[in-house]
Formats: structure tokens, C-alpha cells, sequence
């Protein structure tokens, strides 16, 4: 009698994992997705770096299955069921998403950090004249990734800011001087 009594306790505790798994869940998702909504993400996304990204409701539902997941493991564990398989896969998926935004963001973030120096400072605004290694040509528009010029060819090129901050970009002035700035 005192085996059925253990083995009803963890069915039932099992249960309750269950259900508030679930709910917990399903409230972080909409507290992720109200808070990146209030942040204004996609929109952000859109106007300045030209990406059609729903990145709200994927990062919410990445965060609710990552909850089910770590419910699962925990429903299993509460009925003695061996869980190491779905702990290491969990874990080496941990790892992989690691690597992934890293690599992801190796050249953004630069990019990100510099455009907003950029914009700050005023270094390099619309309607510059400027010279970076080779490329001279008139700023079109600054965003936070990257700076359009266009040449005297009526070439668009497309410069990273971190380009920008990185080597030495020449301005030239109103009265035809120039400005040489170094960011060595």
C-alpha cells in the first residue's frame, strides 16, 4: 500500500509540475513578448536595419519552449525516469544557440556601437563630404549599420560604420578644406 502511496504522490506532484509549467510558461512568453513590444523591436528593426523580423514573438516562444522543456525534464525526474539524455541535449543546445548569437553578432555589434558614436557626435551627418581609404563621396544617409554615400560616378556604396571609426576619414568643409580626422 505504501508503493501506490509514493507512486500517486509523484503522479500528482508530476501533475502540478505539469500545470504550472504550463502556466508559467504562457506568462513569461507574454511578459517577454508585451516587454519587447514595448521596446518597439520590430519596428526598430524595420526602420533601421531594413529587416522584416517578427523577433518578438520568436524570442517569446523560444523562452515558452525552453520552459516546456525544463518541465518535461522535471516531470521525468519526479517519476524517477533517467533524464541525463534530455539534460546534455539540453545543455548542448544551450551551447549551439551560444555560438550562434556570437557568430551572429561578431560584426553587428562593431557596427551597432559605431553607428550610434556616429549619429551621437555628429562625427559624419547627411550631406558630408568625406574620404575613407579610396571611396570619396557625398553621405546620403546614416543609419546605425552602415553609412550610403554616393560618388561623383553616381555610385551607391554602402560603408560600415565601423569602418568609419576605424581608419581615417577625410571631411572636407563648406569653403572646400578639408578635415582629417584619425581614429587610429
Amino acid at each position: 500500500m505504501v508503493l501506490y502511496s509514493d507512486l500517486l504522490i509523484n503522479i500528482l506532484s508530476a501533475f502540478l509540475i505539469l500545470v504550472i509549467g504550463l502556466i508559467i510558461a504562457q506568462i513569461a512568453s507574454n511578459i517577454l513578448r508585451r516587454f519587447l513590444r514595448g521596446t518597439e523591436l520590430n519596428k526598430t528593426l524595420d526602420e533601421q536595419l531594413k529587416i522584416k523580423l517578427n523577433l518578438e514573438n520568436y524570442l517569446s516562444l523560444i523562452l515558452k519552449y525552453l520552459i516546456y522543456l525544463i518541465t518535461i525534464i522535471l516531470i521525468l525526474n519526479k517519476l524517477n525516469v533517467p533524464t541525463k539524455i534530455l539534460q546534455v541535449i539540453l545543455i548542448i543546445f544551450a551551447i549551439l544557440v551560444l555560438i550562434f548569437i556570437i557568430f551572429a553578432f561578431k560584426d553587428w555589434l562593431p557596427n551597432l556601437i559605431s553607428g550610434f558614436y556616429i549619429i551621437r557626435t555628429e562625427k559624419v551627418k547627411k550631406g558630408d563630404i568625406i574620404k575613407i581609404k579610396d571611396i570619396k563621396g557625398k553621405v546620403i544617409e546614416v543609419n546605425l549599420l552602415e553609412t550610403k554615400i554616393e560618388t561623383n560616378n553616381n555610385e551607391f556604396i554602402f560603408i560600415p560604420n565601423s569602418n568609419i571609426t576605424q581608419f581615417e576619414l577625410i571631411k572636407e568643409k563648406n569653403n572646400g578644406k578639408s578635415l582629417r580626422t584619425n581614429r587610429n
